[in-house]
């Protein structure tokens, strides 16, 4: 039976993004926010992303990302320090892109539990499997399915899970950064993050 799933490559166009978002925090509460960001696509005061090219693709995925999520994620996103800032921001890519949260949780959550080794074949492995069953990936070159694993690998080790190839519980977080998932229905985050 095929995959209903819809997969999109746009995750490609950099990671968590941890750089950017610090940099648009004072604005993420602003009714205005997308106008915000879109006139520093010309004008790049606030996100300092050299080439005008990739500022584009990078304010469009962070207004996708910003809209995928609640007023009430980013209040609680402001008061976080850096560690627990890049653990929301998987956090976002989780629920913005189908793509990532099937490997996190068909490849990566699977490893952690057996206690196993991620490599970049067992990412590969999947997104093999994926092409055999979704259109949208089967459509991928070979450079966009290898950018989404590299980029994929570079998030969770960006978001603290991953250290040379060993998966592991993100250390020093204060315990109240789990208590926003637990109250807003998201208990799931913790399985992804081995808690």
């Amino acid at each position: 039976m095929p995959n209903i799933q819809k997969y999109d490559a746009n995750f490609t166009a950099g990671g968590i993004f941890f750089n950017e978002f610090s940099n648009l925090k004072p604005y993420l509460l602003e009714e205005d926010f997308e106008e915000i960001i879109k006139n520093d696509i010309e004008e790049n005061k606030i996100l300092a992303i050299t080439t005008l090219s990739a500022r584009k693709r990078i304010v469009s995925e962070i207004i996708r990302r910003h809209k995928v999520m609640s007023l009430n994620f980013w209040r609680f996103f402001q008061d976080l320090n850096e560690l627990e800032s890049k653990l929301a921001l998987l956090f976002v890519c989780l629920k913005t892109y189908p793509i990532v949260f099937d490997l996190h949780f068909q490849v990566t959550v699977q490893k952690q539990k057996l206690g196993l080794l991620l490599t970049e074949y067992d990412v590969q492995m999947r997104l093999d499997e994926l092409a055999s069953t979704s259109v949208d990936v089967e459509s991928w070159s070979e450079t966009t399915i290898k950018k989404i694993n590299t980029q994929y690998r570079k998030a969770i080790k960006d978001a603290g899970l991953f250290h040379k190839e060993t998966l592991r519980q993100p250390i020093n977080v204060n315990q109240t950064f789990w208590v926003y998932f637990k109250e807003n229905d998201d208990m799931w985050f913790l399985d992804a993050c081995f808690i």
